[in-house]
């Protein structure tokens, strides 16, 4: 099974680097663009590179998938068809930009193939028993149920609300999919490891368009579609404790911004910024008491004033090491 999930890692890399300059062009051409906020002068970047994302891990996906065998294939097919849902949640918000609340409630309908899997074929997911480290299988009834249906939106919009600078996206999400892709190697998850593998090929293509200085920007389209991607990997597979643990940087990042913002709300819609630009383009926390809370603001105030390449470096290097810690966790299992 590893030589499919190798092949599907090479064809989404291939076909994201062909698709990305195109398709950059043609956001610019048909006027979808957004101002980079963290630049002096602000310039405008073309907007919605979730499209060339999806472009490529979905080729990837649909070889793979032509290759495999049930029940594998739909397993992988349910993932896939979770993540697309958001994908195209994220794509209508690039074009029309919905209201944080409304967006938030729509991502949810990603959990949609994960329930109508369940209720049609049981067997495929066993339902209501993540695995935790060294506990082993849980059985857990209302509580899971009730949580099930933010599993998938609750990782994608996590993602979304960390999506703030050039490269900080693509990048830490770079390590949790190399992560999951290790961590399905021990655990011995097949259906983990090609989607993993297959969404990393699209990323590390991607990932120098959207690095500083960035020629595209992610968009909804493309943080909802990889968030969504690690929930229903969670769920699908019973990797929620790697999972959670993968997106503690994105989940302390909403929870402070949930608290401030008191609620979900779009970054246009917020009129004091938590973060100062500098005329050299330097970073600084602000001092504005009414301004929100972020996981940047709080890094910038502790470190010091940065550049949105250090800013970036940081998320990519705490990223780093939650990675570190949920291989650690895998390995405390097999004792």
């Amino acid at each position: 099974m590893l030589h499919l999930a190798i092949l599907g890692f090479f064809v989404s890399f291939i076909v994201t680097r062909v698709v990305a300059e195109p398709l950059i062009n043609y956001l610019w051409n048909r006027g979808i663009v957004r101002p980079d906020a963290h630049k002096p002068g602000k310039p405008s970047v073309a907007h919605g590179g979730g499209v060339i994302l999806f472009a490529g891990i979905s080729t990837g996906i649909a070889l793979v998938m032509t290759l495999l065998g049930a029940p594998l294939s739909l397993k992988v097919l349910i993932i896939y068809a979770s993540a697309t849902l958001c994908f195209i949640v994220g794509l209508v918000d690039d074009i029309k930009i919905l209201k944080g609340q409304v967006k938030t409630l729509l991502s949810i309908l990603g959990i949609v193939p994960v329930l109508i899997t369940g209720l049609t074929a049981p067997a495929l997911i066993d339902w209501g028993r993540p695995e935790l480290p060294v506990i082993g299988r849980m059985r857990l009834t209302i509580i899971y149920w009730v949580l099930m249906p933010l599993s998938i939106a609750g990782a994608a919009n996590v993602v979304n609300m960390l999506d703030v600078m050039n490269g900080i996206v693509p990048g830490t999400s770079i390590i949790i999919f190399l992560t999951l892709a290790l961590v399905s190697l021990m655990l011995g998850k097949e259906t983990t490891l090609i989607v993993s593998l297959v969404v990393l090929g699209a990323l590390l293509a991607y990932y120098k368009y959207n690095a500083y200085p960035a020629r595209v920007f992610n968009g909804d389209s493309g943080s909802l579609f990889l968030g969504a991607f690690v929930g229903a990997i969670a769920v699908v597979d019973h990797l929620e404790f790697i999972a959670l643990t993968l997106l503690l940087p994105h989940v302390l990042n909403g929870f402070f911004i949930l608290v401030s913002f008191r609620g979900f709300r779009e970054h246009r819609e917020v009129g004091k910024r938590p973060i100062r630009v500098g005329e050299d383009g330097t970073l600084y926390a602000s001092t504005d008491p009414d301004a929100p809370l972020s996981l940047t603001r709080i890094m910038l105030a502790v470190g010091g004033p940065s550049t949105e390449k250090e800013v970036a470096r940081a998320y990519i290097a705490l990223e780093a090491v939650v990675a570190v810690l949920a291989v650690v966790s895998v390995l405390l299992s097999f004792r």
